[in-house]
């Protein structure tokens, strides 16, 4: 038999940030609620969820399934509706609304024949939509459209929801990664685009490989462990604390619900953590010696994160050298790629990335000549790390760039690193904070400028009186243990948890490493 982890009430409280709380769809549990009603509520209470979105009262009268609500703690804050009764009878929606005292009505489906979605229907949809908004909204409630993936359709210049949230006057979104995602659309591009437009989110992720269409229909058993599939969760999530979106309900529709759930809520809460991770090429004179002992040690120091320093295996299998990684409590999470591998052979960085099980790509270098670097080759650049990032995100891997220094050049007005961001369609950015401190940029001020850009961190300072430089070159050995030298590594932290930067990794090419990690560490330790 199967263990289920149970998440005790009080990790509720870490789900719960800029008054945003974790919340659960119902409509999850509908095969449980056939055989046990009080028994499936008093489940979800369990799991530490007091949030829920619902529409059915299960054979039950409003009385006694409200008051088995307020036994279990549960707070019936959003309320599904059928599309024809708010055509038809809207205020008979908002009255049944009221007596449950939501702060919200949502709808998820608009009937129409098969796979026949299109302007006629998405006018009058929108029109059905305000009508009952305006309502509700004179009563104090709140009326959400659930997206369902035939929308994401293209219309004009745009699609059909495009037309919808344009012309949403007296309505609001439930976004539904996994359904959004499904129909085409790229979640967080949509909530970037419509920052006012989206009240509400469904959390569903998405098995890896399952490529989407316009029929809002899918098999459920694709519905996997929030943080396991192919959907950024944790950019979604991120993307939401920032628009204020306040409930976020986890909905899983396979056979597994009762199993998942919890390890979705467990994700979750890994959302608010900062994991510190080591960059493996920091110890790469240790490797050659000792492979086995180096990982026991990175584990010894309480370091449970990798990137790998596109170093191989140091002579071992695959396989075993992986074993030595599980052994060792260790994950590798990011993987690295050159440049020219990442232009002639993005296949083969996508296979490493897998074999790992890593979510992230890193690309450490631009080939350039010499210190010369140039706009052709920022723009080189800009489309190798386009395409190939396209092309790993179509299996849930996410391509970063880390500057070396050489980017921070003038170009109009700005940098050419400015200019590589607001390029960068498919990929996004690892700031090595020493990189940008050494050519004389305040790392802190480019996180704020570009909040959404850096999805990954390098924690490297540098000795105190190290001149301003340009070149991507520089002594290792003036590498020094965090918090000791001239980069702000304090406030570069405060500010990446801020963003919710998932991996922090120690980077310390000096010979000193060994002795330097497990100070920096145990800096790191007394920031938080």
């Amino acid at each position: 038999m199967k263990k289920f982890l149970f998440i005790p009430l009080t990790l509720l409280f870490t789900l719960v940030a800029n008054a945003q709380e974790i919340g659960l769809q119902l409509y999850s549990l509908r095969n449980q609620f056939k055989t046990d009603v009080p028994g499936t509520l008093k489940m979800v209470s369990d799991w530490g969820i007091t949030k829920i979105e619902a529409k059915d009262t299960y054979g039950m009268s409003e009385a006694d399934f409200k008051a088995l609500l307020a036994q279990n703690e549960l707070d019936m804050v959003s309320m599904g509706a059928d599309f024809d009764a708010l055509k038809e009878h809207p205020e008979k929606v908002m009255e049944r609304a009221k007596r449950f005292g939501v702060k919200y009505v949502m709808c998820a489906w608009v009937p129409h024949e098969e796979n026949k979605w299109a302007f006629a229907e998405t006018k009058e949809a929108t029109e059905v939509f305000n009508r009952a908004g305006k309502l509700m909204q004179e009563n104090g409630i709140t009326f959400v459209y659930h997206p369902h993936g035939y929308e994401f359709s293209a219309w004009e210049d745009g699609t059909l929801f495009d037309y919808m949230a344009q012309h949403a006057t007296h309505f609001t979104f439930e976004l539904d990664v996994f359904w959004a995602q499904h129909g085409g659309a790229d979640p967080l591009a949509l909530m970037k685009k419509y920052p006012s437009k989206f009240t509400l989110m469904h959390l569903k992720d998405m098995e890896k490989g399952v490529e989407g269409n316009h029929s809002g229909h899918e098999d459920v058993e694709t519905n996997v462990v929030l943080g396991q599939g192919q959907i950024d969760i944790a950019g979604t999530v991120a993307e939401a604390k920032k628009l204020g979106i306040e409930y976020l309900f986890i909905e899983d529709e396979s056979s597994r619900v009762v199993e998942q759930v919890p390890q979705s809520l467990a994700y979750l809460k890994t959302l608010n953590e900062t994991k510190i991770g080591i960059q493996l090429y920091s110890l790469r004179n240790e490797f050659p010696k000792d492979v086995p002992g180096t990982f026991a040690k990175i584990k010894e120091w309480g370091i449970h994160y990798l990137e790998d320093g596109n170093d191989g295996t140091y002579g071992y299998p695959m396989e075993e050298y992986k074993a030595m990684i599980a052994e060792n409590d260790l994950k590798m999470v990011s993987v690295s790629a050159p440049f020219e591998e990442l232009k002639d052979s993005p296949e083969t960085v996508l296979a490493r990335a897998k074999n790992y099980g890593s979510k992230y790509v890193v690309c450490f270098w631009i080939p350039h000549n010499g210190t010369d670097f140039t706009l052709e080759d920022t723009e080189k650049a800009i489309k190798v790390f386009n395409t190939a990032g396209a092309f790993l995100a179509k299996e849930g891997v996410q391509l970063m760039y880390h500057p070396h220094g050489y980017e921070f050049r003038p170009y109009e007005g700005a940098t050419l690193m400015d200019h590589m961001v607001k390029q960068s369609e498919h990929f996004d950015f690892e700031m090595d904070v020493y990189w940008f401190a050494l050519p004389g940029e305040d790392p802190v001020a480019w996180l704020q400028r570009y909040p959404n850009e850096f999805k990954l961190m390098h924690l490297k300072d540098c000795e105190k009186g190290v001149g301003v430089s340009h070149t991507g070159e520089s002594d290792v050995e003036n590498n020094v243990v965090l918090g000791s030298g001239q980069v702000n590594i304090s406030g570069v932290v405060a500010e990446a948890k801020k963003l919710g930067l998932e991996y922090l990794f120690i980077e310390d090419e000096s010979s000193r490493v060994v002795d330097q990690v497990p100070k920096s560490v145990e800096y790191l330790k007394n920031l938080e």
